[in-house]
């Protein structure tokens, strides 16, 4: 099994074997929108500080479009990000660690969550889509599979501060469904995912297979 299409296709690259996709379950009964609280002006990054999640994409590109940034999170990258944020013209904020339920608050108040590394999967974005908020991610790797392009967010295809800042800009002025975005959200969960998992386990049972 594989947790993405992209997994899947290193696994084949490597290994010459295929293998079944089954998406990780996303709890979409935890995150879920709040009809109370609208969108703010911020964008927010929920992510580890380390090299491979390429935030020095986004605090580059926050600074250059002028739309504040909030990084949730901590890692061996914290001072240089920092450094860079302070560089970048202000409007960055990291708040360390938090707990799911201020990361969830965070999720329904911000503009867009942004992921610009490439992930085997990522929750995060469909977090944030069961939240109702539309994603800008890095159009490679998981995202490829959790993320509908001009749908439930969009799909940067240049991994460059120039792209990024253009798709930072365009967020402003697009008008996302947050319903379409939840439904989209709501096929990665905990149900799906047992039932696709168990079919796995039944079909190689039934042709007598070692699962390992």
């Amino acid at each position: 099994m594989a947790n993405s299409h992209y997994v899947a296709g290193r696994i084949r690259r490597y290994y010459n074997r295929g293998s079944t996709v089954v998406h990780p379950p996303v709890d979409t009964d935890y995150y879920r929108p709040e009809p109370a609280i609208g969108p703010e002006r911020f964008l927010l990054a929920v992510s580890a500080l380390v090299p491979y999640k390429r935030l020095d994409l986004a605090i580059q590109a926050a600074g250059a479009a002028g739309v504040p940034l909030t990084i949730v999170g901590k890692g061996p990258e914290d001072g240089r990000l920092h450094a860079l944020a302070n560089s970048a013209g202000g409007g960055i904020t990291f708040t360390g660690w938090l707990s799911d339920e201020q990361i969830r608050d965070l999720y329904r108040r911000c503009l867009a969550v942004v992921m610009p590394g490439v992930e085997d999967f990522g929750m995060v974005p469909v977090e944030a889509q069961a939240c109702g908020r539309p994603v800008i991610a890095l159009g490679e790797g998981g995202a490829l599979d959790s993320v509908v392009d001009g749908v439930t967010g969009l799909l940067v295809r240049d991994a460059s501060v120039d792209a990024f800042t253009r798709a930072f800009r365009d967020i402003s002025s697009r008008a996302f469904d947050p319903a379409a975005i939840r439904r989209h959200a709501e096929s990665f969960g905990k149900e799906r995912f047992k039932r696709e998992f168990q079919a796995v386990v039944n079909d190689t049972k039934s042709r007598g297979e070692n699962p390992q």
